[in-house]
Order: C-alpha cells, then sequence, then structure tokens
C-alpha cells in the first residue's frame, strides 16, 4: 500500500513500461489501489504513442483484471491500438479482446482489427490465446465469421493441450455466439468426459449449457457431466445450479440422480438465485418432467416476491414451468397477474402466448391479465409465430374469457399462413374457436384445406380435437371428415379414450357416415373400458346410437354398465345422452335389456330437463296451422319417452317439428346428426313428423304463402283443410 501511494504520487514521472508493468503487478497481485489505479487512468492516455503493443496490452488487461472503470483510458487505447495490431504477438491480441469483453467496453474498430489480425495467425496462439480471443468476441457480442471459423479450424487437433477452462471456455463461446461449428464441439465431447474431473462446477455447468444451447448431440460427455455434477453440488454457486439443469432439460437428457441432487440442493439456498435462476430452474425441472414439490414451493416463496424483478421472458417462463408441472402456486400467479399487465408492452409474441396458456393450463382466473394481453395482441399478430397464435387462441377458449376482437384478428392473420402450422397448432386453433363457440368460415375453410393433406403427420389427439371442432362448430367439411375416417381406423390402439370418444362424437354430430371407422372402436375401447370417464362413456354411448349401430349390441352393454357405476358424476348432458342411447337399445334389441333400464325415469327427467325454450319461429308456425285448420294441436308435447315436438295430434302421433338453425350444419341446408337421430326415433316410435326447415319459412312473403305452404306440407298426412 506504501508503494501504491508513493506510485500515485510520482505517476507523471513514469514511463510507458512502468504505466503498465505497476498497473499489470497490482492487477495481478489482486491488490485494491484505486487512488493509483486512477491516477494511471488520467496520465497514460496523453502518452499512448510511447507505449509499445505488450505495454497497450498489458494495461487495458491490467484495468479489466482489477474491475476498475478507465472509459477515457479504454476510449484511447482503442483509439491508438486498431492501426498497430499488426506488431501485437499471439497472448497480446488474446489479452487485449479479453480486456475490452471482461471491461464491456465497446471499440468496434479496435476488435475489427484483431478479428483481421489473429484470423491469418492462429498458429502462434496457445491454447488459452485461442479461448480467451473466442470468448472476448463472443462475450462482446461481435460477430466475426472468419475468426470464429478459423479458431473452429485450428482447436480440433490441438484439443488434447486444452485445460478444462479452456474447453469449457471454448464451448461456451461457440454457444454464445451462435457460431455452428460441428467437429470442434465434437473434438471438445471426446476430450472432455475423461477430464470432467479436472473441471470445477462452472467448467461443469458452462460446458452442459454450450452444447444445449448449440443443440449438440454430447450423451457421454453429458453423461460424465451428470455423475461429476450431482456429488459436488455444494461447490455449485447458483447459477451453475440453475444451468445446469436448464442444459440437461434443454437437451433431453434424462439425469434422474443429478435432478435429484439439484432439487434437495436448491431449497436451502433459494435465497441466493436472482430472477433468472429462479425462471430457468423451475423451466428445467417442468420440461424435464421431475416434479419435486419441495422444490417448486421453495421457487413459488422466492419468486413471488421478486416478480417486479423478473423480465418478460423469466415471468413467462416461471408460469409457464409450474403450468406444465401442474403445480399450484396461487400465491405467485397472483402476483404475475399483477406485475404482467402495466409490462405487456415488453413481452414479445412468445411471451405473450406462452402466459395466456399457462394461465388457461393451471386453471387460474385473472381477468386482467387476460383483458390486456386481449387488447395488446391484435396489433402484433403479424409476429407471432404460428405455434403462438394456436397457443393464444387455445388459451383464451381454455379459460372461457371472451375476447371478440382478438379471435377477429386470429382469424384474420392465420389463413395465410397454415402452411406453416404443424397439425397440432391447426387441431387447435379449429379447437379453440369452436370451444369459444366463435364463427370464422374463412379460416376453418383453410383448415379443412390444410389439415387433410397432413393428417399422416398428425397425432391421435389431432385427428380427435379437429373432427370435434369442426363438428361442434357444425361446419360441413366432408373432405376433412373423409380424410380422418381412413386415416384413424389403423391407429386407433394409440387414441387414448377421449381420442376415442371424441372422435365418434363428432362423426355422429356431424352426420357424416364412417362405417370403417365405427367398426374399428369397439375394439379398441373394450379392452379399455376402465379408463373411460362417465362422460366419455357417455358421449360413446349417445355416438354410436345417433349413427344407427346395430352390429354389436354387446358394446352398448359394456358402456352402459360402466355408466351406471358413477351417474352421479353426470350432468343432465350426459345423462340426457344415456337416455337416448338407452331408448335406441330398446328399439333396435327390445328382447335384451341393458344396466340403463334400472334407471330410465332418471334419464328421461334429465333429458326433458334439456329440452330448449320455444322459438319465435315455432310459435309463428304453430298460429299458421291454426289458420289452416290443423287442429287441435298441442304445444311443446312430450311423449311417453320423454321426446319433445314442437307441435304434435298426440292421438294419430302425427307432429310438425320447426327446425331452426341449430338443427343444420353452418351455412347448409343439411341436417346435423342430432337432428337425424331424433327424426329416426320418432319414425321408430310410430310417429309421422313433417318437417318445416326455417330457411323454407323466412323465404314465404306473407301469410298466404305460408298457409298454402303448409297446407302442402301437411297433405303427407291426408289432413290439410281449404
Amino acid at each position: 500500500m506504501a508503494l501504491a501511494d508513493a506510485c500515485r504520487r510520482r505517476v507523471r514521472e513514469f514511463k510507458p513500461q512502468e504505466f503498465a508493468n505497476t498497473a499489470w503487478a497490482f492487477a495481478t497481485a489482486r491488490i485494491e489501489a484505486p487512488q493509483l489505479y486512477a491516477a494511471i487512468a488520467v496520465a497514460a492516455p496523453s502518452r499512448l504513442s510511447e507505449f509499445k503493443p505488450q505495454e497497450l496490452a498489458n494495461t487495458a488487461w491490467a484495468f479489466a483484471t482489477a474491475g476498475v472503470e478507465a472509459t477515457q483510458l479504454f476510449a484511447a487505447i482503442a483509439d491508438a491500438a486498431p492501426s498497430r495490431v499488426g506488431e501485437f504477438n499471439a497472448q497480446q491480441l488474446a489479452n487485449t479482446a479479453w480486456a475490452y469483453a471482461t471491461a464491456g467496453v465497446e471499440a468496434p474498430e479496435l476488435f475489427a482489427a484483431i478479428a483481421g489480425a489473429a484470423s491469418s495467425r492462429l498458429g502462434e496462439f496457445n491454447p488459452q490465446g485461442l479461448t480467451n480471443t473466442a470468448w472476448a468476441f463472443a462475450t462482446a457480442g461481435v460477430a466475426a465469421p472468419q475468426l470464429f471459423a478459423a479458431i473452429a479450424g485450428a482447436v480440433p487437433s490441438r484439443v488434447g493441450e486444452f485445460n478444462p477452462q479452456d474447453l469449457a471456455n471454448t464451448a461456451w463461446a461457440f454457444a454464445t455466439a451462435g457460431v455452428e461449428a460441428p467437429q470442434l464441439f465434437a473434438a471438445i465431447a471426446d476430450a472432455a468426459p475423461s477430464r470432467v474431473g479436472e473441471f470445477n462446477p462452472q467448467n461443469l455447468a458452462n460446458t452442459a449449457w454450450a452444447f444445449s444451447t448449440a443443440s449438440v448431440e454430447a450423451p457421454q460427455l453429458f453423461a460424465a457431466i451428470a455423475g461429476a455434477g450431482a456429488s459436488r453440488l455444494d461447490e455449485f454457486n447458483s447459477q451453475g445450479l440453475a444451468n445446469t439443469a436448464w442444459a440437461f432439460a434443454t437437451a433431453g437428457v434424462a439425469a434422474p440422480q443429478l435432478f435429484a441432487a439439484i432439487a434437495n440442493a436448491v431449497p436451502s439456498r433459494v435465497g441466493e438465485f436472482n430472477p433468472q435462476n429462479l425462471a430457468n430452474t423451475a423451466w428445467a425441472f417442468a420440461t424435464a418432467s421431475v416434479k419435486v414439490p419441495k422444490l417448486f414451493a421453495a421457487i413459488a416463496g422466492a419468486a413471488s416476491s421478486l416478480v417486479g424483478e423478473f423480465n418478460p421472458q423469466n415471468l413467462a417462463n416461471t408460469a409457464w414451468a409450474f403450468a406444465t408441472a401442474g403445480v399450484a402456486a396461487p400465491q405467485l400467479f397472483a402476483a404475475i397477474a399483477d406485475a404482467a399487465p402495466s409490462r405487456l408492452d415488453e413481452f414479445n409474441p412468445q411471451v405473450l402466448a406462452n402466459t395466456a396458456w399457462a394461465f388457461a393450463t393451471a386453471g387460474v382466473e385473472a381477468p386482467q391479465l387476460y383483458a390486456a394481453i386481449a387488447v395488446a395482441a391484435p396489433s402484433r399478430l403479424s409476429e407471432f409465430k404460428p405455434q403462438e397464435l394456436a397457443n393464444t387462441a387455445w388459451a383464451f377458449a381454455t379459460a372461457g374469457v371472451e375476447a371478440p376482437q382478438l379471435f377477429a384478428a386470429i382469424a384474420d392473420a392465420a389463413p395465410s399462413r397454415l402452411d406453416e402450422f404443424n397439425p397440432q397448432a391447426l387441431a387447435n386453433t379449429a379447437w379453440a374457436f369452436a370451444t369459444a363457440s366463435v364463427e370464422p368460415p374463412p379460416l376453418f375453410a383453410a383448415i379443412t384445406g390444410a389439415g387433410a393433406s397432413r393428417l399422416d403427420e398428425s397425432k391421435p389427439q389431432d385427428l380427435a380435437n379437429t373432427a370435434w371442432a369442426f363438428a361442434t362448430a357444425g361446419v360441413k367439411a366432408p373432405q376433412l371428415f373423409a380424410a380422418i375416417a381412413d386415416a384413424a381406423p389403423s391407429r386407433l390402439d394409440e387414441f387414448n379414450p377421449q381420442d376415442l370418444t371424441n372422435t365418434a362424437w363428432a362423426f355422429a354430430t356431424a352426420g357424416i357416415e364412417a362405417p370403417e371407422l365405427f367398426a374399428a372402436i369397439p375394439g379398441a375401447a373394450s379392452s379399455r373400458m376402465g379408463e373411460f370417464n362417465p362422460q366419455d362413456l357417455a358421449n360413446t354411448a349417445w355416438a354410436f346410437a345417433c349413427v344407427d349401430w346395430k352390429i354389436d349390441p354387446e358394446f352398448f352393454a359394456e358402456l352402459a354398465q360402466g355408466a351406471v357405476t358413477d351417474l352421479d358424476a353426470l350432468g343432465d348432458r350426459g345423462l340426457s345422452q344415456l337416455h337416448l342411447a338407452s331408448l335406441h337399445f330398446s328399439l333396435e334389441w327390445p328382447n335384451r335389456s341393458s344396466a340403463l333400464s334400472n334407471h330410465k325415469q332418471m334419464l328421461q327427467l334429465a333429458y326433458q330437463r334439456q329440452d330448449p325454450s320455444p322459438s319465435q319461429l315455432q310459435r309463428d308456425v304453430a298460429t299458421a296451422l291454426d289458420r289452416v285448420g290443423w287442429t287441435p294441436h298441442i304445444f311443446e308435447h312430450v311423449t311417453e319417452e320423454g321426446l319433445s315436438l314442437d307441435i304434435a295430434q298426440p292421438d294419430t302421433k302425427r307432429a310438425v317439428e320447426v327446425d331452426g338453425p341449430y338443427h343444420y350444419l353452418k351455412g347448409t341446408k343439411v341436417e346435423n346428426g342430432s337432428t337425424r337421430f331424433k327424426s329416426r326415433l320418432l319414425r321408430r316410435l310410430g310417429w309421422d313428423v313433417a318437417h318445416i326447415p326455417f330457411f323454407e319459412w323466412d323465404a314465404l312473403d306473407d301469410e298466404r304463402a305460408k298457409d298454402d305452404y303448409l297446407r302442402e306440407r301437411l297433405q303427407m298426412f291426408g289432413t290439410a283443410q281449404a
């Protein structure tokens, strides 16, 4: 310290070498001497023309190593050095680049000059020089493709000379710079596994991070890191723990012992984690499908009070992780929901979509957050990737949040880009619009074309969800349904019970005949009947009854037996479906009984509670029937079997059904499956029914035209009166 004081007082007497040597000495000895460094920083810039290359390099290196800010000094060196880099030796080039990167000082001309000088002289660089140069350019964010290409070419043949830190930092540099270098990564992957015992914790974490970031497969290297890291986690800092977990999750490498060790280490140290470390750790465990309640609870507790410090990506990743892992964290989600709306202008499309997806998946109500996303997203949809468009629509539909402007914007943006959608994104988009009851015919038409040609890429859930969406939306799509009907039967063993159910329900609801598909479903379903939930059983029974299944009564009996074990779990909709299925069964196989027979009254009452209220159209037709003398008749008659008839003459078993828009596929005159099913049941029960389609009735101009129309329709009964 006495020397520091003496040097400071006499610094203006120093020669260039003495400036450099003094700074280098104090930096190397790690002695803090802020006043001395300040004095050198003031005195040296005016003398830099006298400095030799080594003195320029050592001065920069010293200030960077000591962590001393010296803006003017670094600027002066950056001005002086570029024209002289040809005089620098390899170590001086590497040290100068390292110094500016470490100090965080931008010097584009200097980096460009170093890149040019170094590229042709890499044979003179020792391993540390190669590493430090790559590290410096990557850390400074300076693109230098020729330099990186030259380093990538030089390293593989010399990788045996690299120490562990050199191996780790070189991989880190290429990954950070986003430079593909397969031979370099392969050489490191070969050299490193046998030496991981020499790696310090940061080297282990950085190496794993680099290979994951570069998307380079290296199973032996990851296995070696997992083995070495698991027993040394107490030496890892918080970032090392987080980055290691993140790397293995990103690489898709299963490492149960390592994840278990990290899960044990984190909770007691979670207070050391910064927001990014918290987010990355949660993301890693969720991505790796490793659910550790204690770990997630610790992260939730630490993160809830820090969300104000999280950047948008961290907010989204944390919410995504907890939602994906299925871990309830009400305080954390509430904190994110409070913090996010005012910051949505900072969110990129992926962050917006993932945040909405996470809250929907977790089933967390966040009306203000959804409202803010619904306002922020529409004007930016051109920036959204297809998956982000699909996930956003899916999230709002799943959460049951109305967002007409957002859905309209997605419906406008998506059709021209559907060739970029993968099958799951196509299916989820259709599902979302159907679930939200949003009618975008052009979008569904576009999905029909895009989806039918790509069904061989679709997962079973995609096939089922697509069919379900089109049926629910009431959209006519014969080519799409035909393609699904062709693709599905050979793959039904891959379908889970809900997929089987939704597929059958969709075809029945849309009124699409698919005999091969329906013939294949019982075989796939019967062996897994215990996995079906009550609503799946009800939907499947209804679907087979709806398509007039006559082949195998045993399948109905199995469905009925499964359903009656938990009827209390069903609402009126499910009970109503079972009522209609039971009615079909009794008409088709009158000499047999099913497990539903003992619950006939309960099922019928539930069905009757589901009947819609009479429409004005129905009342208008009834009034017109009075005018033409079709009397007496009963308005809203219920048969013994519980079927509702709009207008009926029970004594003669004649009825008039007024078919509004919900009886048809949208925009068509094609009856949907439910309407056909009811008509068939009524015919089997001995009823003569005249149907009055809404589009025919609405086209009639006046009472006279309506009366004439009814007389013509009633002639089928032979009872029309003048």
